[in-house]
């Protein structure tokens, strides 16, 4: 989701920042923009880390002197399990990398929004956001904190011209989600007819919706979550 994202902003005129603990693929993706004609660098980034976030967001301002906007693309689960067998260790990683690591990402990037005059932020969570999800409690809680983060930084910096907005995907085509539809086919055919349209989402999808939502002709709306999920979660 990130990448397409990050070649659908570059295709749309943006200077475009790939970060990510595997430079290796934001550079491709880069390149990608490039070879388009567009405007695009990677930065190596572990959004778990406060010095190399540090590091990378001293980068972006020594070379642009601004920022205007950012998707928040990052989270994981780590396993399932009812409760009461989640243990404490996947419980804490959870959160550290769904939650506190974009908490974290905000507070580098809201300073240099509000140096550039305004800015606008998109935070990824997921339909196990605005839900439950049997099993992953951890997950969920983790989801509903990103929500819940998102709609109180549109009140703290509105007043900057900064929107702060959240998007909720369903079930997306991509690596990952395809090797675990091979394994267990039978359940995502159920998942997929419980979708109106029946079908799972693209990471095209995705993107035009996050790039919407950090341009211009989204400028009235902060503070929101978008579910991108065909409907599933409507009822």
């Amino acid at each position: 989701m990130g990448r397409k994202t990050a070649i659908e902003a570059g295709a749309q005129g943006a200077t475009v920042i790939l970060a990510a603990r595997r430079v290796d693929a934001c550079e491709d993706a880069a390149q990608v923009i490039r070879d388009a004609g567009g405007t695009a660098d990677a930065l190596s980034m572990d959004g778990t880390d406060r010095g190399s976030l540090e590091q990378a967001f001293k980068t972006i301002d020594d070379k642009f002197g601004r920022l205007d906007c950012a998707f928040n693309n990052l989270g994981s689960a780590f396993g399932d399990s009812p409760l009461h067998e989640t243990p404490v260790d996947r419980w804490t990683d959870t959160l550290a990398v769904n939650l506190t690591a974009v908490f974290s990402l905000m507070q580098f990037e809201v300073p240099l929004m509000k140096k550039a005059g305004g800015g606008s932020i998109v935070n990824n969570s997921s339909t196990g956001g605005i839900r439950g999800v049997k099993n992953m409690a951890d997950y969920a809680a983790a989801k509903w904190g990103l929500v819940g983060l998102t709609k109180s930084a549109a009140l703290d910096y509105g007043d900057d011209n900064i929107r702060v907005n959240v998007i909720a995907p369903g079930i997306i085509n991509t690596e990952k989600s395809e090797k675990i539809q091979a394994a267990m086919p039978e359940l995502f055919e159920q998942l997929r007819d419980q979708i109106p349209g029946k079908r799972f989402g693209e990471m095209q999808d995705v993107a035009n919706v996050v790039t919407w939502l950090l341009s211009d002709d989204a400028r009235y709306v902060s503070g929101a979550v978008l579910p991108v999920d065909a409907g599933k979660t409507a009822g």
